[in-house]
C-alpha cells in the first residue's frame, strides 16, 4: 500500500472505529463527549486577553504654585579664611577658638625685625630726599661755596705732596736697583772659586763610592758567597744585588751634572751627598747581613773575614766621601748665605722702594680724580640751581616715597588683623614654628563675622531659567522639624558648578527673620517659589506623555468605558507633580495616570 493509500485510508478506518465504540458504549461517549466539550470551552476561555485597567483622576480646578526644590545649606558670606600673604616664623598668636574680636584688632605676627629695619631705612631716603629737595630750593649759600673752594685747595695740596713722594720714591728705586745689581756681581765672582772646589769634589768623592760600588758588586758576585746567601739568606741577597745596582746606577747618573753657578753646585753637592749616603747604608746592611751567614763547604770563616774586610774597607771610603761632600756643602753655602743675605736685604729695598713708588701712583690717579670732582662740584655751587635738578630731586623724593610704601606694605604681611568683628573658628598657627606652603589650602585663622546667615542651594540646569532675584522661597531644617523659615531669592550665579559631576547653579537666599538658634552647616530642604496660577484645570503630571509629533498629550477616559487620546497645551509645572492644562481638557473629566495590562 503505498502512502497516498494509507493517508486517504486512515480517516475512514477512525471513523469506523469510532461508529463501532459508540454503538457499543452509547451512554459512555456521550458523558465522554460532553467532557471534551466543557474542557475545551474553559481552555478557550483562559486563552482569551483579559480586559486593561485603568487609574484614574479626575481633572480639577485649583491654584496651582510652582517651585524649584533642592537640598539648601546655612551659610554665611563672613566665614573668612585668614592667611598671611609670605612665609615666615611665627612671633605671637593673640587669639584662641572661640574669641570675640573688633574690626583691626591684631591677630598673629610673624618675625619681622629685617622688614622692620626695611621700613626704617626707605623713612631714611626719605627724609634724606626732602632734605636733598629742599637744598635745592633754597640755593646755593656763600658758605658751602667757601667750604668747597677750601676742599679744593686741600686736595691740591694733597696732589703736590704726593708728586713730591712719587719722585723720592722713584730716586730711591735707582739708587737700591744699582746696589743691587753690584752686589749680584760680586757674589758671582767671590763664589767662583767655591764652585770649582765644589766641582772638582762632587767629582772626585762620586768616583770613590763608584768603586765601592764596583767592588761590592764583585763581592756578591762571588759563587761561595752565593752558595752562604741561597741557604740561609735567600732573599736578603737579591735585596743587596737590587739595592748595590741601584746606588751605581744613581752614582754614575750624579756624576754627570752640570755645576754653573753657586745654586747649581749646592744641588750637586746635595745630590751627591744622598746617593753616597745610600751606598754607605747598603755597605753597612751587606757587612751586617755577611757577618751573620754560617759557614759551609765554599763558603769558609777565612772567606768570610776576607770578604768583610774588603766590606769595611770600602764603608771607609765610603765615610770619608761623604765627610768630605758634608764639609764642602757646608763652606759653599755658609758663603753663599752671607751674599744672599746681603743681595735679600737689598731686594726687599727695592720692593720697599716700588711699592712706595706705585703707591704714589695711584694716590696721584685718585685725588686727581678727586680734585676735578671737587672743582666739578665748586662749578656747580657757583653756578646755581637748575630746575631740571630740582626736577630729578623730586623724582628722587617719590621714588623714595614708593620704597617706602613698599616696605611698609611688605612689613604689613607680616600681620594679621580682624578685618571685621566676629568670632574665631579655628586657629592654625603655633608660636615659633615655620610658617610654609602647607597652609595654602587650609587658613592659618578662620573666623566667622557677625553677619547675617543665608542659604546656598544648587539648582538643576532645566530649573536654573525659572529662578529670578526677589522671589520667596522657604526651607525647613533638619534640626527644626515641621518649621518652615521664610527666605527670598538675593543671588543667582550665572556660572555653573561641578556637583558630583553634574553641571548645577548656586543660588543664595536670604531670611526674612534671622534665628537665634541658626548655625552655619545646617541642611534641609528648601524650596523657591517660581511661578502661580489661580483657577486652572490640573492635571497629575504623569499623565502627559509627548507624541510622536512632539506634541503633549492625555488619555481621556469616556464614560463609555473607551479611551480618547486629546492634544493639551501644558502650563507650569506645580508642586507634587502636577501641571497646569490651558486647553484640551475639561474639568471633572477622567484623566488615566497609569494603565494595568
Amino acid at each position: 500500500m503505498t502512502i497516498l493509500h494509507r493517508i486517504l485510508y486512515w480517516p475512514k478506518a477512525m471513523y469506523r472505529t469510532v461508529s463501532r465504540i459508540v454503538r457499543k458504549y452509547p451512554k459512555s461517549s456521550l458523558a465522554a463527549l460532553l467532557v471534551f466539550c466543557l474542557l475545551y470551552l474553559f481552555i478557550w476561555f483562559l486563552q482569551q486577553p483579559s480586559p486593561p485597567e485603568y487609574v484614574t483622576e479626575p481633572a480639577r480646578k485649583g491654584d496651582l504654585v510652582q517651585v524649584v526644590e533642592a537640598v539648601g545649606e546655612v551659610i554665611s558670606e563672613r566665614d573668612l579664611k585668614l592667611q598671611f600673604p609670605i612665609t615666615g616664623i611665627i612671633d605671637q598668636v593673640n587669639v584662641q577658638e572661640g574669641d570675640h574680636v573688633e574690626q583691626g584688632q591684631q591677630l598673629a605676627r610673624l618675625r619681622s625685625s629685617g622688614l622692620s629695619a626695611d621700613v626704617t631705612s626707605a623713612q631714611a631716603e626719605v627724609s634724606s630726599a626732602q632734605a636733598d629737595l629742599r637744598k635745592m630750593e633754597e640755593g646755593t649759600r656763600p658758605e658751602e661755596i667757601a667750604v668747597t673752594e677750601a676742599s679744593v685747595q686741600n686736595k691740591r695740596a694733597a696732589l703736590s705732596a704726593v708728586q713730591e713722594t712719587l719722585r723720592n720714591a722713584e730716586r730711591q728705586l735707582e739708587l737700591s736697583s744699582a746696589k743691587l745689581s753690584s752686589l749680584q756681581a760680586e757674589a758671582d765672582v767671590s763664589l767662583q772659586g767655591y764652585v770649582s772646589t765644589a766641582r772638582s769634589t762632587v767629582s772626585q768623592q762620586l768616583s770613590t763610592a763608584l768603586t765601592a760600588a764596583l767592588a761590592m758588586d764583585d763581592v756578591l758576585s762571588d759563587n761561595n758567597l752565593v752558595d752562604a746567601f741561597v741557604k740561609y739568606e735567600p732573599g736578603k741577597y737579591e735585596l743587596l744585588r737590587s739595592q748595590v745596582k741601584t746606588a751605581q746606577i744613581a752614582i754614575q747618573s750624579a756624576s754627570s751634572a752640570s755645576i754653573r753657578d753657586s745654586q747649581s753646585a749646592i744641588d750637586a753637592l746635595t745630590n751627591a751627598r744622598q746617593h753616597v749616603a745610600d751606598l754607605a747604608a747598603v755597605l753597612n746592611d751587606a757587612y751586617a747581613v755577611i757577618s751573620s751567614l754560617e759557614v759551609t763547604p765554599y763558603f769558609s770563616s777565612s772567606t768570610r773575614e776576607s770578604i768583610k774586610s774588603d766590606i769595611a774597607a770600602h764603608r771607609s771610603s765610603t765615610q770619608s766621601a761623604l765627610s768630605t761632600l758634608d764639609s764642602t756643602l757646608k763652606t759653599l753655602r755658609d758663603a753663599s748665605a752671607t751674599y744672599d743675605t746681603r743681595i735679600a736685604t737689598e731686594e726687599s729695598s727695592l720692593a720697599s722702594a716700588e711699592g712706595t713708588r706705585d703707591r704714589a701712583i695711584a694716590d696721584i690717579q685718585t685725588y686727581e680724580t678727586s680734585l676735578r670732582i671737587e672743582e666739578a662740584q665748586l662749578n656747580l655751587l657757583k653756578a646755581g640751581t637748575r630746575p631740571a635738578d630740582i626736577d630729578a630731586a623730586r623724582a628722587r623724593l617719590t621714588r623714595a616715597y614708593a620704597q617706602l610704601q613698599r616696605a611698609r606694605e611688605r612689613f604689613a604681611d607680616t600681620v594679621i588683623f580682624a578685618p571685621l568683628a566676629g568670632t574665631i573658628t579655628k586657629v592654625n598657627l603655633k608660636e615659633g614654628e615655620l610658617l610654609s606652603t602647607s597652609f595654602a589650602s587650609d587658613a592659618a585663622i578662620a573666623m566667622l563675622g557677625d553677619a547675617p546667615y543665608r542659604v546656598e542651594m544648587y539648582v538643576a540646569e532645566i530649573d536654573v531659567p525659572k529662578v529670578q532675584l526677589s522671589q520667596s522661597g522657604a526651607i525647613e531644617l533638619d534640626a527644626f522639624p515641621g518649621e518652615m523659615f521664610d527666605l527670598i531669592v538675593t543671588d543667582n550665579d550665572p556660572a555653573a558648578t561641578s556637583v558630583d559631576g553634574v553641571s548645577k547653579y548656586r543660588v543664595k537666599l536670604d531670611f526674612t527673620q534671622q534665628g537665634d538658634d541658626l548655625k552655619i552647616g545646617m541642611t534641609g530642604d528648601a524650596e523657591i517659589y517660581t511661578d502661580g496660577r489661580e483657577n486652572v484645570v490640573i492635571v497629575p503630571g504623569r499623565a502627559v506623555y509627548t507624541g510622536e509629533d512632539g506634541a503633549d498629550y492625555v488619555r481621556i477616559l469616556t464614560a463609555q468605558g473607551t479611551v480618547d487620546e486629546r492634544k493639551v497645551t501644558v502650563g507650569i509645572d506645580g508642586q507634587g507633580g502636577d501641571v497646569e492644562i490651558i486647553s484640551g481638557v475639561a474639568e471633572g473629566e477622567q484623566v488615566i495616570v497609569l494603565i494595568k495590562e
